[in-house]
């Protein structure tokens, strides 16, 4: 029998990304608002990133003193790239492109 050795130990990567916001009204999307991992998008949590990003990992952007949840994909997320929710198309417009610090919390497990 093994036993825990507790809460695990959270690894903590900070790199430059090119990040960019969608809302559920762009082109391509179906406007329902359903993640690819089937949570509902909100404001202040939702962003998409590449597939080696894990769902469920927190993502802090300190230049928006907010921490996200990978909730979603999209196809032209790949590389250092991410895409956060915004509910406004003319706030996400406004947003464009933006090359910002950003800290990868990913739970580790031994």
């Amino acid at each position: 029998m093994t036993q825990s050795r507790g809460a695990p130990e959270p690894h903590i990567e900070r790199r430059v990304m090119r990040v960019t916001a969608y809302t559920n009204n762009d082109p391509g999307m179906d406007g329902r608002g359903i993640t690819a991992s089937g949570e509902r998008t909100q404001e202040g949590r939702t962003i998409a990133a590449p597939s080696d990003i894990p769902f469920g990992t927190q993502i802090y952007i300190p230049a928006r003193g907010t921490t996200y949840i990978v909730t979603d994909r999209g196809g032209a997320i790949v590389g250092d790239r991410l895409d956060l929710y915004m509910e406004s198309r003319a706030e996400a417009l406004h947003f464009g492109v933006q090359e910002l610090e950003v800290w990868i919390r990913e739970e580790l497990y031994d």
